[in-house]
């Protein structure tokens, strides 16, 4: 009998479909079972890191287990499985004393798998052997090592690590082993500041690496921060405030030192020429005298010298002194509805200029002029700061510092 076309693919439509059915009875009985191996699985813990501790215990024996197993499900099913998907847990949280504990273990499967589809055939340990031991602590100090050199003009400031210390913990013997943490770096030619998280080891008393998988540290890394600034030598300088019959060509002095080295932003560093160290008033200066300063830093400077002072030694050239006495006393700004009336009656003033200048002058050419603008406006007698004038003369003025008595009264 001769087939049609249609009638052969209906034939091949059922033949197909008959042969799904038989696969899929196949892929569901026990015919489809097959078996995977997996070796050296590693055994993970469950509360060791909290529970044991918080009870002042640790693992000390049973951290690096390993166990092969043997595997049987259903071929799709066991075909997704492997050393990393499939996990070995053993839980410690409820162990309380030290000494050796065996325990038993779970097997967990990728989400995906049903545990029930999976069959353990087989194992290289059925239970694990841990060693339990007195949890210890102490605190070290982190130190680092800064190795190379920067670039002239350039200098490291004082490094900084975060945390400045760190906790590790252990059995007893094991920590006492530890001195210190070490983290190190090596810059060379370094211009800019450095910050990184970095790795440290741990150093014993003779300076040599402790390694110990069964310490644990309270962090993984630290934080290095290494300043690195701009160097600038600036000289120092005084304002001379020229005044009392002294002129700076009248003067020769020096400066002790001359210059300090600072550091800071390089920005910054390039706006200065100098650092002004004091404003000094020739009038105030009596006579030759070494005069001591404090240094004063721009803001954002450090200075690297090592000293925060300098002195300024003075000396006048070809100018006398000479003293006379002055009572010519006025007042000026008095507030409106009062007097003032000098309670001093007269002062000696001590003037300075040439030989030549100083004959031509005498107390007549001397006035006390005392400025009442900043004073109180009450009655009273007060004592008050006065300015000393010398007329007839460019040459010759006073020096040193003044104060007159007054009384103020109301007009």
């Amino acid at each position: 009998m001769k087939i049609s076309k249609s009638q052969r693919a209906v034939y091949i439509m059922i033949s197909i479909l008959v042969a799904v059915v038989f696969w899929l009875y196949v892929d569901n009985t026990g015919s489809n079972q097959r078996d995977v191996r997996l070796y050296n699985v590693p055994v993970t813990f469950v509360g060791a890191e909290d529970d044991l501790a918080e009870r002042g215990l640790m693992l000390t024996a049973g951290e690096d287990t390993k166990i092969d197993l043997r595997l049987q499900g259903r071929r799709q099913v066991v075909a997704q499985l492997n050393k990393n998907n499939v996990k070995i847990q053993v839980d410690v949280s409820n162990l309380m004393s030290t000494g050796t504990h065996t325990l038993s273990y779970s097997i967990l499967y990728p989400n995906s798998i049903s545990p029930n589809s999976v069959t353990v055939v087989s194992a290289s340990l059925y239970m694990v052997t841990v060693e339990v031991s007195e949890l210890h602590s102490k605190t070290i100090d982190v130190v680092a090592d800064i190795n190379g050199s920067v670039p002239d003009g350039y200098m490291l400031r004082e490094c900084v690590v975060t945390p400045s210390t760190i906790t590790v913990s252990g059995t007893k013997e094991d920590i006492a082993e530890v001195d210190h943490a070490l983290v190190e770096v090596t810059l060379n030619g370094a211009t800019s500041s450095y910050s990184e998280y970095l790795s440290y080891s741990l150093i014993d008393i003779k300076g040599n690496p402790v390694v110990n998988p069964k310490l644990r540290c309270s962090d993984d890394k630290v934080r290095l921060e290494v300043p690195v600034v701009t160097l600038k030598e600036l000289p120092l300088e005084i304002d001379w405030v020229e005044s009392g019959g002294s002129q700076k060509s009248d003067i020769s002095y020096t400066i002790s030192p001359k210059s300090i080295m600072v550091s800071g932003d390089e920005s910054l560093l390039n706006q200065l020429d100098s650092i002004q160290v004091a404003q000094v008033d020739l009038s105030q200066v009596m006579g030759d005298d070494t005069l001591e300063y404090d240094i004063p830093l721009p803001n954002g400077c450090i200075n690297e010298s090592g000293t925060d002072t300098v002195k300024v030694s003075i000396r006048f050239r070809n100018l006398q002194t000479k003293t006379v006495e002055c009572s010519s006393i006025s007042f000026t700004n008095v507030t409106e509805g009062y007097t003032a009336s000098a309670v001093t009656q007269s002062l000696d003033v001590t003037l300075r200029g040439t030989d030549a200048e100083l004959a031509k002058v005498d107390g007549k050419n001397v006035r006390i002029v005392v400025d009442l603008s900043e004073m109180s406006a009450a009655v009273g007698t007060y004592t008050a700061k006065a300015k000393v004038y010398v007329d007839g003369t460019e040459s010759v003025g006073a020096i040193g510092s003044y104060q007159v008595g007054y009384r103020l009264q109301r007009s």
